[in-house]
C-alpha cells in the first residue's frame, strides 16, 4: 500500500518572482505538449456546419468554457493544487480520467498530461509522473509556488488560443478576427476560473452537450486533421 506523504518540495519565491514567466513558458505554443494536434471536437463541428465564422466560433468556445471542459479543467486544477500528498493527487487524477466525456477527451488528457509531466519533471524535478494535463498543471503550480488564482485564467486562455489556432486551419478565419475572438473570451476565462474557487470533483458537471457530441463524432470523422 502506498504511503501518504509529501510528493514535492515547494519552491519559495522571491518578491520579484510571481511565476508569470514560468506560466508563460508552460503554456507557450513552443512548450512540447503536442496541443496543436487537438481541436476538442471543433473539427467535427465545422464539418457539420455548426461553426463557420468568427461569431459562431466565439459562441462555441464560450459554451465550452462556461459549461464544459473549460470549467471542468479549472476545477481539476484547483483540486490538484490543493492536494497535500501523492494519494490525494492520485485520486484527483483518477477523477479527471473518469469524467472524460469520450475516448478522444481521454486521449487528450493522457497524452498532453504525459508530455507536460515529462518535460516539467526533466527541467524542474517536481515528480508529476504522468498526471493528466489539468491535474499535472495544478500540481506543478503548487510545487512552483504559483498562485492558482493567477494560473487558472492563464490555462483557460491558452486553451482558447489553441482551439482558435485549429479553427484557422479548418475554415476562413484571418489573423485579426482570430485575435478578436481570443480577446473577447479573455474576461470569460477569468470569470470561470474565479467561479471555481472552493470547488471539488463533486462539482464537475457539463451542459456543453453539443461539444461533447462533436468530440464523440470526431472519433469516426473521415477525413480529419486533428486527433480530437
Amino acid at each position: 500500500m502506498a504511503m501518504a506523504g509529501p510528493w514535492v518540495i515547494p519552491t519559495v519565491n522571491t518578491p520579484m518572482d510571481d511565476g508569470l514567466l514560468v506560466l508563460a513558458q508552460w503554456l507557450s505554443p513552443g512548450f512540447p505538449l503536442g496541443s496543436f494536434a487537438y481541436s476538442q471536437g471543433l473539427e467535427s463541428a465545422i464539418a457539420d456546419g455548426v461553426v463557420g465564422d468568427a461569431e459562431t466560433l466565439e459562441l462555441w468556445l464560450a459554451d465550452t468554457l462556461a459549461h464544459g471542459t473549460g470549467r471542468t479543467d479549472a476545477i481539476l486544477i484547483r483540486t490538484a493544487n490543493a492536494a497535500t500528498d501523492r494519494n490525494a493527487l492520485s485520486e484527483v487524477d483518477a477523477a479527471a480520467r473518469a469524467f472524460a466525456s469520450c475516448a478522444g477527451r481521454s486521449i487528450e488528457l493522457h497524452d498532453m498530461g504525459a508530455a507536460f509531466s515529462n518535460t516539467v519533471d526533466a527541467v524542474w524535478a517536481f515528480g508529476l509522473d504522468g498526471l493528466s494535463f489539468p491535474v499535472g498543471f495544478g500540481a506543478a503550480c503548487r510545487a512552483r509556488g504559483i498562485d492558482v488564482d493567477r494560473a487558472g485564467p492563464f490555462y483557460l486562455h491558452a486553451g482558447v488560443a489553441n482551439v482558435v489556432a485549429a479553427a484557422q486551419r479548418l475554415m476562413p478565419l484571418g489573423q485579426t478576427r482570430a485575435q478578436g475572438v481570443i480577446a473577447a473570451l479573455s474576461p470569460l476565462c477569468e470569470r470561470v476560473a474565479a467561479e471555481t474557487r472552493g470547488a471539488t470533483p463533486d462539482d464537475i458537471a457539463t451542459a456543453s452537450f453539443a461539444a461533447d457530441i462533436a468530440a464523440m463524432r470526431h472519433e469516426t470523422l473521415e477525413p480529419r486533421i486533428f486527433r480530437t
